[in-house]
Protein backbone atom coordinates (compact mmCIF):
# COMPACT_ATOMS: atom_id res chain seq x y z
CA UNK A 1 0.00 0.00 0.00
CA UNK A 2 2.79 2.65 0.72
CA UNK A 3 4.25 2.12 -3.11
CA UNK A 4 1.00 3.08 -4.58
CA UNK A 5 0.70 6.30 -2.25
CA UNK A 6 4.10 7.18 -2.46
CA UNK A 7 3.72 7.18 -6.51
CA UNK A 8 0.23 9.23 -6.13
CA UNK A 9 2.25 11.86 -4.28
CA UNK A 10 4.59 11.78 -6.51
CA UNK A 11 2.67 12.75 -9.30
CA UNK A 12 0.38 15.26 -7.38
CA UNK A 13 3.66 17.23 -6.83
CA UNK A 14 4.63 17.21 -10.27
CA UNK A 15 1.30 18.38 -11.22
CA UNK A 16 2.14 21.15 -8.76
CA UNK A 17 5.34 22.23 -10.28
CA UNK A 18 3.84 22.12 -14.11
CA UNK A 19 0.94 24.55 -12.71
CA UNK A 20 0.66 27.93 -12.09
CA UNK A 21 -3.10 27.85 -11.76
CA UNK A 22 -3.73 28.70 -8.21
CA UNK A 23 -7.03 26.51 -8.18
CA UNK A 24 -5.05 24.06 -9.25
CA UNK A 25 -2.35 24.53 -7.13
CA UNK A 26 -4.58 24.76 -3.91
CA UNK A 27 -6.85 21.63 -5.20
CA UNK A 28 -3.01 19.43 -5.83
CA UNK A 29 -1.92 21.02 -2.09
CA UNK A 30 -4.94 19.53 -0.14
CA UNK A 31 -4.80 16.12 -2.25
CA UNK A 32 -1.06 15.92 -1.12
CA UNK A 33 -1.80 16.66 2.38
CA UNK A 34 -4.77 13.98 2.21
CA UNK A 35 -1.86 10.91 0.59
CA UNK A 36 0.46 11.98 3.13
CA UNK A 37 -2.79 11.51 6.17
CA UNK A 38 -3.24 7.97 4.50
CA UNK A 39 0.48 7.00 4.28
CA UNK A 40 1.06 7.75 8.02
CA UNK A 41 -2.26 5.60 8.96
CA UNK A 42 -0.98 2.90 6.38
CA UNK A 43 2.28 3.07 8.20
CA UNK A 44 0.70 2.98 11.80
CA UNK A 45 -1.72 0.26 10.45
CA UNK A 46 1.63 -2.09 9.20
CA UNK A 47 3.49 -1.20 12.86
CA UNK A 48 -0.44 -2.52 15.23
CA UNK A 49 -0.20 -6.00 12.73
CA UNK A 50 3.52 -6.06 13.58
CA UNK A 51 3.13 -5.18 17.60
CA UNK A 52 0.33 -7.62 17.48
CA UNK A 53 1.35 -10.88 15.64
CA UNK A 54 5.34 -10.38 14.21
CA UNK A 55 8.15 -11.51 16.02
CA UNK A 56 9.29 -9.03 18.65
CA UNK A 57 12.25 -10.66 20.66
CA UNK A 58 16.02 -11.53 19.08
CA UNK A 59 17.43 -14.40 19.59
CA UNK A 60 20.59 -12.59 21.56
CA UNK A 61 20.35 -9.32 24.03
CA UNK A 62 21.87 -5.86 22.08
CA UNK A 63 22.23 -2.80 23.12
CA UNK A 64 19.31 -0.36 22.51
CA UNK A 65 21.69 3.00 23.08
CA UNK A 66 22.42 2.91 19.46
CA UNK A 67 18.67 2.94 18.14
CA UNK A 68 17.97 5.35 20.64
CA UNK A 69 20.32 7.66 19.64
CA UNK A 70 19.48 7.06 15.28
CA UNK A 71 16.15 7.51 15.85
CA UNK A 72 16.11 10.69 18.01
CA UNK A 73 18.94 12.11 15.79
CA UNK A 74 16.53 11.38 13.03
CA UNK A 75 13.26 12.92 14.32
CA UNK A 76 15.43 15.69 15.74
CA UNK A 77 15.43 17.31 12.27
CA UNK A 78 12.13 18.09 12.27
CA UNK A 79 12.29 18.99 15.48
CA UNK A 80 15.19 21.02 16.32
CA UNK A 81 16.72 21.58 20.10
CA UNK A 82 13.25 19.58 20.86
CA UNK A 83 14.52 16.27 21.68
CA UNK A 84 16.46 15.77 24.70
CA UNK A 85 17.90 12.24 25.40
CA UNK A 86 19.64 10.53 28.48
CA UNK A 87 21.23 7.48 28.28
CA UNK A 88 23.61 5.28 30.75
CA UNK A 89 27.19 5.26 30.22
CA UNK A 90 27.17 0.97 30.28
CA UNK A 91 24.88 -1.02 27.97
CA UNK A 92 21.56 -1.32 28.05
CA UNK A 93 21.06 -5.05 27.27
CA UNK A 94 17.67 -6.16 26.08
CA UNK A 95 16.20 -9.11 23.78
CA UNK A 96 13.77 -6.89 22.58
CA UNK A 97 14.38 -6.91 18.62
CA UNK A 98 15.63 -3.03 17.60
CA UNK A 99 13.07 -2.61 15.09
CA UNK A 100 10.39 -2.93 17.77
CA UNK A 101 11.87 -0.71 19.72
CA UNK A 102 12.22 1.73 16.99
CA UNK A 103 8.44 1.16 16.72
CA UNK A 104 8.12 2.28 20.29
CA UNK A 105 10.33 5.02 20.80
CA UNK A 106 9.38 6.89 17.44
CA UNK A 107 5.41 6.69 18.06
CA UNK A 108 6.27 6.97 22.17
CA UNK A 109 8.42 10.57 20.98
CA UNK A 110 5.66 11.35 17.53
CA UNK A 111 3.01 11.59 20.17
CA UNK A 112 4.82 13.83 22.53
CA UNK A 113 6.04 16.17 19.86
CA UNK A 114 2.45 15.92 18.04
CA UNK A 115 0.41 16.64 21.68
CA UNK A 116 2.88 18.34 24.05
CA UNK A 117 2.93 22.39 24.18
CA UNK A 118 4.31 23.81 20.79
CA UNK A 119 8.32 24.37 20.83
CA UNK A 120 8.86 22.35 24.60
CA UNK A 121 11.67 19.84 25.16
CA UNK A 122 10.75 16.51 24.86
CA UNK A 123 12.56 14.19 27.63
CA UNK A 124 13.71 10.97 26.48
CA UNK A 125 15.02 8.46 29.29
CA UNK A 126 16.73 5.48 28.93
CA UNK A 127 17.92 3.47 32.44
CA UNK A 128 20.91 0.92 32.45
CA UNK A 129 17.42 -1.53 33.68
CA UNK A 130 16.02 -0.79 30.13
CA UNK A 131 13.18 1.30 31.59
CA UNK A 132 12.14 4.05 28.56
CA UNK A 133 10.46 7.17 29.14
CA UNK A 134 9.07 9.87 27.40
CA UNK A 135 7.87 13.08 28.89
CA UNK A 136 6.64 16.28 27.61
CA UNK A 137 5.34 19.47 28.79
CA UNK A 138 1.42 20.53 28.07
CA UNK A 139 -2.16 20.40 29.51
CA UNK A 140 -3.21 17.47 32.05
CA UNK A 141 -4.67 14.89 30.30
CA UNK A 142 -8.30 14.01 32.56
CA UNK A 143 -7.95 10.61 34.40
CA UNK A 144 -11.05 9.75 32.53
CA UNK A 145 -9.32 10.30 28.49
CA UNK A 146 -5.89 9.17 30.19
CA UNK A 147 -7.71 5.85 30.88
CA UNK A 148 -8.38 4.75 27.03
CA UNK A 149 -5.48 5.99 25.31
CA UNK A 150 -4.03 3.19 24.56
CA UNK A 151 -7.40 2.35 23.02
CA UNK A 152 -7.52 1.96 18.47
CA UNK A 153 -8.33 5.73 17.81
CA UNK A 154 -7.90 7.43 20.69
CA UNK A 155 -6.90 10.64 20.79
CA UNK A 156 -6.42 13.28 24.14
CA UNK A 157 -6.59 16.08 21.84
CA UNK A 158 -8.03 17.06 18.51
CA UNK A 159 -5.62 16.69 15.62
CA UNK A 160 -4.12 14.96 12.26
CA UNK A 161 -2.95 12.24 14.67
CA UNK A 162 -4.27 8.77 13.85
CA UNK A 163 -5.00 7.65 17.42
CA UNK A 164 -2.93 4.45 16.87
CA UNK A 165 0.53 5.18 18.45
CA UNK A 166 0.02 4.12 22.31
CA UNK A 167 -2.31 1.38 21.28
CA UNK A 168 0.89 0.11 19.37
CA UNK A 169 3.37 0.78 22.01
CA UNK A 170 0.76 -1.29 24.72
CA UNK A 171 0.84 -3.67 22.18
CA UNK A 172 4.09 -4.04 22.36
CA UNK A 173 4.12 -3.86 26.12
CA UNK A 174 1.69 -6.24 26.56
CA UNK A 175 3.41 -9.25 24.78
CA UNK A 176 7.02 -8.98 25.82
CA UNK A 177 5.45 -8.36 29.57
CA UNK A 178 6.51 -5.28 30.08
CA UNK A 179 4.38 -2.53 31.76
CA UNK A 180 3.31 0.41 30.26
CA UNK A 181 2.13 3.53 32.44
CA UNK A 182 1.03 6.49 31.61
CA UNK A 183 0.75 9.58 33.88
CA UNK A 184 -0.87 13.13 33.89
CA UNK A 185 0.56 15.10 35.05
CA UNK A 186 3.94 14.18 34.82
CA UNK A 187 5.20 12.73 38.18
CA UNK A 188 6.37 15.54 40.69
CA UNK A 189 5.17 18.11 38.11
CA UNK A 190 2.04 19.99 37.50
CA UNK A 191 1.39 19.63 33.87
CA UNK A 192 2.44 17.47 31.11
CA UNK A 193 2.27 14.04 29.96
CA UNK A 194 4.55 10.78 30.50
CA UNK A 195 4.56 7.30 28.82
CA UNK A 196 7.05 5.09 30.69
CA UNK A 197 7.65 0.94 29.44
CA UNK A 198 10.14 -1.33 30.88
CA UNK A 199 11.76 -3.31 27.97
CA UNK A 200 14.02 -5.47 29.61
CA UNK A 201 14.07 -9.54 28.99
Amino acid sequence: MRTPLAGAIAQIQRLKQETQEAPVMARAAAIEETLKRLTRLSERLLQLARAEGGKLRADQPGDLRPVARLLVDDLGRAAPGRLLLSLPEGPVLSTLDPDAFGIVLRNLIDNALRHGTPGAPVQVILTEGAELSVANPGPVVAPEVLARLTDRFARASSGDGSGLGLAIVAAIAGRIGGGLTLASPRPGLADGFEARITLSG
